[in-house]
């Protein structure tokens, strides 16, 4: 089932942080505090970490950014588009789109 598409950040081999919408947070939390991931071939565990930000948004008040968290997840290239996915094990899966 996919859960999300996105855009790998810069950021993201350095942290092992991507990104995800609200809604695919909520999806992946409901898996409980850690999940089985998937990325590249790798097996890892995840996990949905909230951050409330400071950016434009955040002036509005209240605003929060969602990111799946793994080791796995530092092999991703940056600008590269990636598909967020959840398999029929339950398991979390992060690969490239396929061109």
């Amino acid at each position: 089932m996919l859960l999300d598409q996105r855009a790998v950040s810069r950021k993201t081999p350095l942290d092992g942080k991507l990104e995800v919408s609200p809604e695919a947070a909520a999806r992946l939390a409901a898996l409980g505090e850690e999940f089985a991931l998937v990325s590249g071939g790798r097996e890892a565990r995840g996990r949905v970490e909230r951050m409330a930000c400071a950016c434009a948004k955040g002036a509005e008040g209240g605003h929060v950014h969602h990111f799946v968290t793994s080791p796995a997840l530092r092999a991703l290239e940056p600008g590269s588009e990636v598909r967020v996915e959840l398999d029929e094990g339950g398991r979390v899966r992060v690969e490239p789109v396929a061109a």
